[in-house]
């Protein structure tokens, strides 16, 4: 199967399984998942790097949905955001609690790529 196959491939399971937009609030509903999920695998098992992993394994699925929808131009900003939002979570954390500034930061994050990510077409930069 080559790469454009696997784009049309997942194109129309997201048309199927969610409708027309269904690429538009998969790479959202994706960032608040790696954010949300790979945090919290590292605070329940104690092991940081797992909870990386998951983020990254979620989040490089988001790159390449989104990448497939906004090209690259968005994706590459969409990045930028998720990782600053990563590190101000960080210092948010005195503030909000751990978890509190996860959700902040993962539904601002998710809200900012739902934005980038154009409604219709593909790879609009």
């Amino acid at each position: 199967m080559t790469s454009f196959q696997l784009n049309d491939a997942v194109e129309e399971v997201l048309t199927v399984t969610v409708g027309n937009k269904g690429a538009r609030v998969a790479p959202p509903i994706l960032v608040f998942l790696a954010l949300t999920l790979g945090f919290t695998v590292a605070d329940l098992s104690d092991v940081r790097w797992l909870g990386g992993l998951v983020m990254l394994v979620i989040g490089g699925v988001a790159v390449f949905l989104m990448n497939r929808r906004a090209g690259i131009a968005r994706t590459v900003i969409g990045f930028f955001v998720v990782v600053v939002g990563f590190i101000s979570s960080h210092a948010l954390g005195s503030l909000l609690g751990a978890y509190g500034a996860l959700f902040v930061v993962s539904l601002a994050c998710a809200v900012v790529i739902y934005f980038l990510t154009p409604n219709s077409g593909s790879n609009t930069a």
